[in-house]
């Protein structure tokens, strides 16, 4: 897996809605997405169609939180040249900016749906699951395959990560195999097994 061009910067959680904290209301489900003005029809369709992709589950949980989203298209790096995917905190909801074009070009529209996906997650992650929630379902992601100690940003993911990937494969049901982008980070053991968890432990914490 080619991973120079396309590791993908952790969601930084923001005070107000961190650790699965916040109510979502009526109004958040309500709302859709919103895009930054400079991102073109094409791109809002095509970003649409991914979601619209991702298993009905998954695409529940994002429905969830996408009225905490304003999506924006272009660099990513943020200071990491390599990065093609950031998830940040504003104020109260997320900015989700993707780098459409440097993925498309590497990966073609497998590899969108997977950075569309993978930066969703981030949003799943920090908006909705609790600490003990993340934890359960982080213990039966595999650990250090493709790590360096001495290289620890290299191949290593942290927990937001291996989640975000997971999320990603779980969605879609692609593991990834010879796809140029992401972190090396392995399945667990049942994709389904792991999904079932997700759902049902974010729904017990509703």
């Amino acid at each position: 897996m080619t991973v120079a061009i396309a590791h993908h910067a952790g969601a930084q959680r923001p005070r107000v809605i961190g650790k699965g904290e916040l109510k979502i209301t009526p109004q958040i489900r309500a709302a859709g997405f919103t895009f930054s003005p400079t991102v073109a029809p094409a791109d809002r369709q095509l970003i649409a169609h991914e979601v619209a992709l991702a298993r009905p589950e998954a695409q529940r949980l994002i429905d969830d939180v996408d009225g905490l989203v304003t999506i924006t298209v272009g660099d990513a790096s943020s200071g990491r040249a390599d990065a093609v995917g950031l998830t940040q905190a504003s104020g109260d909801g997320f900015v989700v900016t993707l780098n459409l074009g440097a993925v498309y070009s590497t990966g073609g529209e497998r590899g969108v749906q997977r950075l569309v996906l993978h930066e969703l997650g981030h949003v799943v992650d920090a908006a909705l699951l609790k600490p003990e929630l993340a934890a359960r379902l982080d213990a039966p992601i595999p650990r250090g395959y493709g790590c360096d100690p001495q290289q620890p940003d290299v191949g290593c993911a942290p927990r937001e990560e291996r989640f975000a990937e997971t999320f990603a494969k779980w969605a879609t049901g692609d593991i990834g195999v010879n796809l140029p982008l992401g972190y090396k980070v392995e399945p667990p053991p049942s994709l389904d097994d792991w999904g079932a968890q997700l759902v049902s432990g974010v729904g017990a914490a509703a």
